[in-house]
């Protein structure tokens, strides 16, 4: 189990990090968009945002009872083909899906930067105490169902892993756009 944690936390730490160079960016470049109906950087930063806050939702109600459980004497099973479900994800990472966000993670384009920067940091912390919590394997003992192309039921391991995933998913669309932005500007 404890190369799973180092996992996740290597995976959080990396995202999260790529994240925070994103605050430093000009604003010229945060504040383009390469298409009408398209995200600029800004509003991609706030929907990771809000991803996070509904992911976390559930991952912080799974965290309390795990301990539950594993306080009332739960064991900790690791099946054979546990490692399968992180290769799903990585596998849906690198490729556009075809779920539809709901609504409420839609960025509404109105908070300032400052204050996504600041969730965005409130979030890392919340995913790494939720880990240091679950040193022992207990993250093993809740499962939640995850809809996002038929995952199935992922636990709180696997849960943080996918929110990482999702970040990383996002960094490739401000890559994206930073390359988009760079061309645009070489056409003036």
């Amino acid at each position: 189990m404890r190369n799973v944690i180092q996992t996740v936390r290597e995976a959080l730490l990396t995202n999260f990090r790529e994240l925070d160079t994103w605050f430093n960016k000009e604003v010229a470049l945060l504040d383009f968009k390469p298409g009408p109906d398209q995200w600029n950087a800004r509003e991609v930063l706030e929907h990771i945002s809000l991803t996070n806050y509904f992911l976390l939702l559930i991952i912080n109600k799974a965290t309390r009872r795990a301990l539950d459980r594993k306080s009332n004497g739960h064991t900790v099973v690791l099946p054979g083909d546990y490692f399968s479900k992180f290769d799903q994800i990585d596998v849906l990472s690198s490729r556009s899906s075809g779920w539809i966000r709901p609504d409420h993670m839609e960025p509404t384009g109105f908070r300032q930067l400052d204050e996504i920067q600041t969730l965005l940091k409130q979030q890392y912390a919340q995913c790494m105490y939720n880990l240091s919590l679950l040193k022992n394997g207990e993250g093993r003992l809740v499962f939640t169902n995850m809809a996002v192309d038929d995952l199935g039921k992922l636990d709180i391991y696997q849960y943080i892993y996918f929110l990482t995933k999702h970040i990383e998913r996002h960094i490739r669309q401000l890559q994206r756009l930073e390359k988009q932005f760079a061309t645009n500007l070489e056409l003036i």
